[in-house]
């Protein structure tokens, strides 16, 4: 379809999408009844292919109909959502959580897009936005937006450029995806600002965004006395307050963003996901929560289009209370408690239901000791503990003949798996107070000790040995991104960069890079290395802990009260002595072995200390403090696995790709279940991917 011919449909179907409104009743196809010849998924692929083996298409019971099915309500799913129904579909989106946002919700919403978009422009001509929220001055020189699309694709394809940890990042990105991604990055954004997303000033450019030009902004509210996503404004307790809580409008405490745009604006997820959430409720978008995607129906399990999906009520209760947990606005909702139901679409499904990153075993085909399921993935409580990134998309896929693409960009990548800076909670990538439903889940906010505070504290694997340099821990590689030089892995910064110039990974330059910006560090992997305590078949590598003491808390100036710490969540355990400490630890759910070298440890880093010398792992100096309490504590420390790399194979349309390089019929992807690509960011990867996949669905014919 022409770009006339789209802009068409959005006039038309904005024009009758009042009448259009979905009710239940519109859904359901009275007496509707399709095929018993799908495919069935995961490990009953074999006995539902017997089971059927004599049934009829004809003979499956749809529950509901539609034009197009979205599977997960986040950054890739809700545009897609939206673009579907801008141009005239009706739309169903599903997903497996009580509320809408997914990891969006839980992020800090910089959007890397570029190409020349309506926030570069307005930054480059040093205007400010229609509402005024943006009063400080551009936070960039000009030259640094001045960007197209072209430019972008070289950025976003260049062979050349390696990370500070020697990988090439952009080497092996899928080309006419990226050729597409670049090519609707334009519209992308001025879709999100359409559709009551507000951005404040470019201030960089997130992985995998590119080194030529400045290119990411993070969505705004501005506080108010009123949470109002057509005004722009939240409330004070809407926003949270660091320290105290959270609220279920924002997961986290959005952050002040007065040097970012100006006095009394907010960023986070939150204002990027609500304004969406808000505009599809708007527009006429249904919601089926609490619902998970179990399988694809398709006419035949390698062969013919895709029918529809099948997906199971996953609610989830309030573990103090027991009552359901509900989304915070319900216009639109469908609340379907059937326990399984089949879903119709009469256009197409996309597939948007985020990663795979808290499945231990599917992580663990890039990475076997992450096969350890102590590690969670980010927003591991917002999502669902036991639903959280589960790879079901992916995994329904792969039971239709869909193939894979990118999966070894998760290689050695700092945003997959790496160790973070907050201790004394499971779900340690970002904060959480009381005030979210989800908050019990996690029990705690957990402690931020920073990079600094890994001098005060010695960390020790499941048998309390220690294993690595504890100052080096949460040390990462730093990605090729604007404004580039040294630091970012690139010989020249922004302005003298050359996309594709042999030059940027010249053997003498990279020796350079290791004598100097080189930061590699391999302390996650001597975190995830086979220990005493580990045993056949997968010597999973257990827990890890901070130790330390009364003085280590007084010299960091920590808070280890609640909601900081929980005494009932497993990860964190006080106590007098280092051996009764050591029993505490066992308390934790995932401790399968005594910490029988724990009082050894702490009693041979006292040793050193009085040396000034690590004769372990040579920490010396002033960075060197007794453990001797009078009371001795243990936190929890975390291996996160954050954003996923890789996933189902799409092309340049979003259309999902199988084994033999044939389009799936009728079936897209985008997000954290899709190809990607050089460690491109989440954000702006999916939204792209969502705004490209909500049209190529939508103007899919009707079967």
């Amino acid at each position: 379809m022409t770009d006339d011919k789209v802009k068409h449909a959005d006039e038309a179907a904005s024009d009758h999408r009042e009448d259009e409104s979905l009710t239940r009743r519109d859904f359901i196809k009275k007496g509707a009844v399709v095929g018993a010849g799908a495919a069935a998924i995961g490990g009953t692929i074999a006995a539902a292919s017997v089971a059927k083996a004599d049934a009829s298409i004809d003979d499956i019971v749809w529950d509901y109909e539609v034009d197009v099915v979205v599977v997960g309500a986040g950054c890739a799913g809700l545009p897609a959502a939206i673009r579907a129904r801008d141009l005239g579909a009706t739309v169903l989106l599903v997903d497996q959580n009580f509320d809408v946002g997914g990891k969006m919700l839980h992020s800090g919403s910089w959007t890397s897009l570029g190409g020349g978009d309506a926030v570069q422009k307005r930054d480059l001509a040093g205007a400010s936005d229609a509402e005024g929220m943006v009063t400080v001055e551009p936070l960039v020189e000009p030259a640094a937006l001045e960007d197209n699309p072209e430019l972008l694709f070289k950025d976003m394809t260049d062979w050349s450029i390696v990370d500070t940890g020697g990988v090439p990042r952009y080497r092996y990105n899928e080309r006419d995806l990226h050729r597409a991604w670049a090519n609707n990055t334009v519209g992308t954004r001025q879709f999100l600002l359409d559709n009551y997303v507000r951005y404040a000033r470019i201030n960089g450019t997130h992985y995998g965004g590119g080194v030529s030009r400045a290119r990411a902004a993070s969505a705004v509210l501005r506080l108010g006395d009123k949470t109002d996503m057509r005004a722009g404004t939240v409330t004070p307790e809407d926003a949270g307050k660091k320290g105290e809580f959270s609220s279920q409008f924002a997961p986290r405490v959005m952050s002040d963003s007065t040097k970012r745009a100006g006095e009394g604006i907010v960023h986070n997820g939150a204002a990027m996901a609500r304004p969406l959430e808000f505009s599809a409720r708007e527009k006429g978008v249904h919601f089926m929560l609490n619902r998970h995607l179990d399988e694809l129906i398709r006419e035949e399990q390698f062969s013919g289009q895709i029918l529809g999906i099948s997906a199971s009520y996953t609610p989830r209760f309030d573990p103090n209370t027991g009552e359901r947990l509900e989304s915070l606005w319900g216009e639109g909702n469908i609340d379907e408690r059937r326990e399984s139901i089949n879903i119709r679409a009469r256009k197409a499904v996309v597939l948007a239901s985020g990663g795979y990153a808290g499945n231990p075993q599917m992580r663990s085909m890039f990475y076997p000791a992450m096969r350890e399921p102590t590690f969670v993935t980010s927003a591991w409580a917002l999502l669902g503990p036991d639903r959280a990134e589960d790879g079901s998309a992916m995994k329904a896929g792969l039971a239709v003949g869909a193939n894979l693409s990118g999966m070894q960009q998760n290689y050695n990548h700092s945003v997959t798996y790496h160790i973070k800076t907050r201790i004394a909670t499971r779900d340690a990538y970002t904060d959480m107070y009381p005030g979210h439903p989800t908050f019990p889940f996690r029990g705690s906010a957990g402690v931020d000790i920073g990079t600094k505070g890994f001098e005060h504290v010695i960390a020790v694997n499941q048998v309390g040995k220690r294993f690595f340099n504890e100052i080096d821990l949460p040390k990462r590689p730093r990605h090729p991104r604007w404004p580039g030089g040294a630091k970012e892995g690139v010989p020249r910064d922004w302005s003298e960069h050359v996309p594709t110039d042999w030059r940027n990974s010249r053997p003498e330059w990279i020796a350079e890079l290791a004598q100097g910006a080189y930061t590699r560090h391999d302390g996650v992997d001597a975190a995830l290395a086979i220990n005493e305590g580990s045993s056949e078949p997968d010597f999973l590598s257990g827990p890890l802990w901070v130790i330390f003491d009364d003085a280590a808390v007084e010299r960091g100036g920590w808070n280890i009260n609640y909601p900081f710490t929980s005494p009932d969540n497993g990860q964190f355990f006080s106590a007098s002595s280092i051996e009764a400490l050591a029993q505490e630890i066992m308390k934790n759910p995932y401790s399968r072995v005594p910490m029988s070298h724990l009082a050894d440890t702490v009693a041979a880093w006292n040793g050193f200390v009085d040396k000034a010398y690590d004769d372990d792992f040579e920490r010396q100096g002033e960075k060197m403090h007794k453990i001797e309490g009078p009371t001795f504590y243990a936190a929890s420390l975390m291996i996160i696995w954050h954003d996923t790399y890789g996933g189902l194979r799409i092309n340049g349309k979003t259309q999902v790709v199988d084994m033999d390089g044939k389009v799936i019929p009728r079936l897209y992807a985008g997000g954290g279940e899709a190809s990607g690509g050089g460690g491109q960011h989440g954000l702006g990867r999916g939204v792209v991917h969502g705004y490209i996949a909500g049209k190529e669905a939508a103007m899919e014919s009707s079967s």
